[in-house]
């Protein structure tokens, strides 16, 4: 798939002068096949007269890491997004507040550009364990699809438990353990959150994260690969650890995890109940035409519902160039989705659900709220007039803009609605 994950390891190279010049928040896009894809760059000062930064690719859930290794050269930018395959990088020159170039993946090269929207944003500052829970690493799944986890443990009545535990699902695009976007961490928040409450949580990085360049080798790449199966192996671990009630383990999925949740309940019998926090009730293919429609540049809106039309049309098959879909992304992906209703899916486990949803969300909307609550009406259900879809607090609608912002965290009236709906289970 192409861009298969976002930590970026870049080397950018930047003449002295040209540096503060450098220095901002920037917004454009990739020039894929069948659509402008939107990025985001941040560029901050660093020690030294350095440069650090980050990349961001909001329609995918993409998030980047520190840009390192500065060097001076002329108007000249590049960086290179290590351990992916194909080599992805990024060469451009910086004229007058615009950089212009070319991003470079396997052979393929396609044009970017990125235009100064303003000041450089605040970079992530990693926080201090709290006192009141402990942490311990743990793998989820095997060779050769070998996660790394962290397994979140309250200390009330001397640690022991056994506590009601939550597996945290991501939602699309290569992410960690934390969800990591801009200086927000939800996964984090909430593992913490729920572990002050006495309430056991496991979070682990995505495969896509970890297996990149394996996940790109696949000739049949579907949502299990991507999202079920490590979620199922999740669910195992958790069930196993001495301090944790095998029979009060939920598993909570985010965005595309709770449009997961159907599939990862018929792989897991057992799991006492599923939480979805702006889960998809709707086709992927029809959430991102949205997005695009409501956001996207004008450039992009003609080739994205082409593509689209792509995946809906009946002659779709295994072998339909991936430049004719949605972000590249290929035919057996499409196709596995195809007829996959997440919402009667979970309604056939019969097994409790809880359904949460901020209402200032404009990734996954409230006419994906009403389609859940409708289509499971037993479940618990709650929304938020002030949260995005990231459960953080907005003032008035979300632009995606607020997820980069320091002191963010997830709200606490939800982790409280999904505390309580656990201990009432």
């Amino acid at each position: 798939m192409l861009i298969a994950a976002l930590t970026l390891a870049a080397h950018i190279a930047i003449a002295p002068q040209e540096a503060l010049s450098a220095i901002g928040y920037w917004e454009g896009s990739i020039s894929l096949p069948g659509m402008a894809l939107p990025i985001q760059v941040n560029m901050a000062p660093w020690v030294g007269g350095e440069l650090q930064g980050s990349i961001s690719i909001p329609l995918q859930s993409l998030r980047d890491y520190k840009l390192d290794k500065v060097a001076p050269s002329g108007k000249e930018i590049s960086f290179r997004m290590a351990g992916i395959p194909g080599n992805p990088t990024f060469k451009g020159r910086l004229e007058n507040g615009i950089i212009k170039g070319d991003f470079t993946q396997g052979g393929q090269s396609f044009p970017f550009e990125l235009k100064r929207i303003g000041d450089a944003k605040p970079m992530a500052i990693e926080a201090t364990l709290p006192k009141g829970f402990t942490e311990r690493n743990v793998t989820v799944g095997s060779s050769p699809w070998e996660l790394p986890g962290t397994l979140t443990l309250p200390q009330d009545k001397g640690g022991k438990g056994p506590f009601p535990a939550v597996v945290l699902v991501h939602g699309s695009g290569p992410q960690d353990r934390d969800s990591h976007i801009g200086e927000s961490r939800p996964f984090r928040d909430i593992a913490w959150g729920l572990a002050e409450k006495g309430i056991a949580v496991l979070r682990y990085d995505k495969r896509t994260f970890v297996h990149g360049a394996k996940i790109a080798a696949l000739k049949n790449f579907t949502m299990n690969e991507e999202t079920v199966d490590d979620a199922a192996s999740a669910v195992a671990v958790a069930g196993l650890a001495e301090e944790i009630n095998a029979d009060k383990v939920f598993v909570l999925g985010h965005s595309f995890g709770g449009y997961a949740l159907g599939r990862i309940a018929e792989k897991c019998p057992k799991v006492a109940g599923f939480i979805s926090l702006a889960g998809m009730a709707r086709p992927l293919e029809d959430t991102l035409l949205e997005q695009v429609m409501d956001r996207g540049a004008e450039s992009a809106k003609a080739t994205i519902a082409k593509a689209v039309a792509k995946v809906k049309s009946a002659d779709l098959s295994a072998d339909t160039p991936a430049g004719e879909l949605p972000l590249g992304v290929p035919a057996p992906y499409w196709l596995d989705m195809r007829g996959y209703d997440p919402v009667a899916a979970l309604a056939k486990s019969k097994r409790p659900a809880l359904i949460l949803q901020g209402e200032a969300d404009i990734q996954v909307r409230m006419t994906d709220f009403e389609l859940w609550k409708k289509g499971l009406p037993a479940a618990a259900s709650k929304s938020f007039p002030n949260l995005n879809h990231i459960f953080m607090p907005v003032d008035g609608k979300s632009t995606g803009a607020e997820y980069y912002a320091a002191g963010q965290h997830v709200s606490a009236e939800a982790i409280q609605a999904i505390a309580e709906w656990i201990k009432s289970r």
